[in-house]
C-alpha cells in the first residue's frame, strides 16, 4: 500500500512545546486525514545504582495523579541523545550520569505522534547537586529497587511509556544478557 497523493502539511496549532499538523492522504481505495502531533525528539535514562533505579515523581494530567518515571525530556537542537540525557537527569535530580549506553530507539506512535525517542542507561552515576523539588515539574526523587519497579509496571502503578519501555528494555538487553 502506498500514498498516491497527499496535501501539504498544514499547521493547525503551535505552542512553545509542540505543534499539530494536518495532512490528507489518498491511497486510491480510501482517503485518510492525519493530524500529527510534533513534539520533537525525546530522551530518557535508566540510571542504576546498587540495583536501584533513579525515579522522579511528578503530576500527570491524563491520569490525574502523581507518576513515578525515569528522568528524561526533550533533546534540544544540536544536542546528542547522550548529552540531553545527562542534562535532563542533572536538571531533574541533581544526579550526573556518565558512560551512557544506548538501550532502545522507538516512536511511541507511527501515525499521529512524531516523537522519536532514545533510551539510554548507565550504572555510573554521581550525586553532584542537591535535589530541589519543583511543584510544576519533579516533586520528588527516589532510588527504587529494580525488581520493585518491574512489579509496579505489571501492577499498573508505573504507566509512563518512556519508563515502562526503559525498564523492560534494561531487563531484556542488560540483565538477561548478563545471565546468558
Amino acid at each position: 500500500m502506498k500514498i498516491i497523493s497527499s496535501t501539504p502539511k498544514r499547521l493547525d496549532y503551535r505552542n512553545p512545546f509542540m505543534e499539530v499538523n494536518h495532512t490528507k492522504a489518498d491511497f486510491g481505495t480510501f482517503k485518510k486525514d492525519y493530524f500529527v502531533i510534533e513534539l520533537g525528539p525525546r530522551v530518557g535514562v535508566v540510571a542504576m545504582r546498587h540495583n536501584k533505579v533513579l525515579m522522579t515523581r511528578q503530576f500527570r494530567f491524563l491520569i490525574d495523579a502523581m507518576s513515578w518515571e525515569i528522568p528524561g525530556g526533550k533533546i534540544e537542537q544540536g544536542e546528542t541523545p547522550a548529552k540531553a540525557a545527562v542534562r535532563e537527569c542533572l536538571e531533574e535530580t541533581g544526579v550526573t550520569c556518565r558512560d551512557l549506553k544506548p538501550l532502545v530507539f522507538y516512536y511511541p506512535g507511527l501515525d499521529n505522534f512524531n516523537n522519536c525517542t532514545t533510551l539510554m542507561y548507565t550504572e555510573d552515576v554521581e550525586i553532584t547537586a542537591p535535589f530541589i523539588g519543583d511543584e510544576a515539574e519533579v516533586t520528588e526523587i527516589a532510588w527504587i529497587p529494580f525488581k520493585r519497579c518491574l512489579d509496579m509496571v505489571f501492577r499498573g502503578k508505573i504507566l509512563d511509556a518512556l519508563t515502562v519501555t526503559g525498564l523492560l528494555a534494561y531487563q531484556s538487553r542488560v540483565l538477561d544478557k548478563g545471565r546468558k
